[in-house]
């Protein structure tokens, strides 16, 4: 049914777009489109409108109204910048570069312009292309973190990195915790308290730097392999080179794959929390069961390798991990064989999709990842027909609760790098009917 008569559409529409009622928004919005005040639409009201539907995640919606502004505004340089953000927002990635190309014609110093312009052309790997335009972009806005960010990125893809680390340097100036925001640790007040917890675990665990030394150079030590990892992976997730990097190969992996840009969100969990999941009957038994049967853990979406590490050194059991951004991989391996890992056999990392390992031979897997809609489906497809009844899948998602081969089998809240409180699900795989 129609929404009731009410004295202003306009602002009922943007309204009901904002409760997410968008059947209510669009009648609404057909209402005082018919018959708008002073007759015609105002381009304040298909911008404002438009924008709503925008941060809804409706970004083919947003970009066909804000076709409307640029056609209102032929010259204003932000109807062309917003009309490329939803369009490149809703995977159009062509038609955004026609847009942002378009609008550079109007206004060629425009910065948000040349900002969203550089990013396409890191997609494409113009390194020095897209340092170009992130400098114009820096001078018609010196103060915007973001644009120094990627400058700092494109510098140091183009292998100037003593230039990349003056941007870089600009970013803390103007947002000293400006990191936090890509590792998904500012929703977490207590990150650093339960960063010092993790540091004080692993010394106790391994006797610290007077029994490892400063490079956790004690080889015949795990514990000391692992605080050796932990310390640098804790810290190097904090840097900007490391976001810069992973940005980059995670942008373009997602042009290359389709899959939505949340499947590649950085988090990490804190070595207590893992070790207090694991400290329990039903995951015990199971490491128990894969070391006498010979099989092994995995990790799908391993990162930089913190869940393979940590099955790998506390246990002594063959850990292997997928991860689809290479850059990650490249971290692991380096730290890996720093310590012998790989050649031993101990730890396995390969960069591939996790739609493409192989998990015969694996036991308990840790779904490490961000997952859509349509990704989960296919995956748990093949979790269900790869892993023998008794495996074990922890996941940080509740998505196996649908899928009938499976049971939970336990629920533990633990403080990981983006909650001090996050759910992690274990779910144990039936016998076949």
């Amino acid at each position: 049914p129609d929404p009731p008569q009410v004295g202003d559409s306009f602002r009922a529409a943007v309204d009901a777009a904002r409760r997410r009622d968008m059947v209510a928004a669009e009648a609404y919005w057909r209402r005082h489109e018919a018959a708008p005040p002073g007759g015609a639409v105002h381009v304040s009201q298909w911008f404002e409108y438009a924008m709503v539907h925008y941060n809804a995640h409706r970004y083919q919606r947003a970009a066909e109204l804000l076709v409307k502004v640029v056609e209102l505004e032929p010259t204003d340089p932000r109807g062309y910048n917003n009309l490329a953000m939803a369009l490149e927002a809703g995977g159009a990635m062509p038609e955004a570069r026609t847009v942002l190309e378009r609008g550079l014609e109007a206004s060629p110093g425009h910065h948000g312009l040349n900002y969203n312009y550089a990013k396409q052309l890191l997609d494409q790997q113009d390194w020095q292309g897209a340092v170009g335009r992130l400098v114009t972009a820096v001078q018609g806005d010196p103060n915007n973190a973001d644009i120094h960010f990627y400058l700092g990125a494109a510098l140091r893809q183009a292998g100037s990195g003593d230039v990349a680390q003056q941007a870089f340097d600009n970013v803390l100036r103007l947002e000293p915790r400006y990191a936090f925001r890509y590792i998904n640790t500012e929703t977490n007040s207590d990150y650093e308290h339960f960063v010092r917890d993790e540091r004080a675990l692993l010394d106790g665990l391994s006797g610290g730097e007077a029994a490892c030394g400063s490079g956790g150079g004690n080889a015949s030590s795990h514990a000391c392999a692992l605080r050796d990892v932990v310390l640098e992976l804790r810290g190097l997730e904090q840097t900007l080179g490391f976001v810069a990097d992973r940005q980059i190969d995670g942008r373009r992996v997602q042009l290359q794959t389709g899959y939505m840009k949340h499947s590649f969100a950085y988090g990490s969990t804190f070595y207590q929390s893992w070790r207090a999941v694991f400290n329990n009957t039903v995951l015990m038994d199971a490491v128990r069961h894969a070391r006498a049967e010979g099989l092994r853990y995995g990790v799908l979406g391993s990162s930089i390798g913190w869940h393979v590490f940590y099955g790998a050194l506390t246990w002594d059991l063959p850990s292997i991990g997928w991860e689809i951004l290479c850059t990650q991989v490249d971290i692991s391996r380096r730290l890996a064989d720093r310590h012998g890992l790989r050649a031993s056999g101990l730890v396995q990392l390969e960069c591939a999709d996790a739609l493409a390992a192989d998990l015969a031979g694996v036991h308990i897997v840790v779904l490490a990842f961000s997952r859509d809609v349509n990704l989960g489906r296919v995956l748990n497809e093949k979790l269900s027909r790869e892993l023998r009844p008794g495996a074990l899948v922890l996941s940080w998602s509740r998505i196996l609760d649908a899928q009938p081969e499976f049971r939970r089998a336990a629920v533990y809240k633990v403080a990981v790098s983006w909650s001090e409180n996050w759910g992690l699900y274990v779910y144990q795989r039936m016998e076949d009917a």
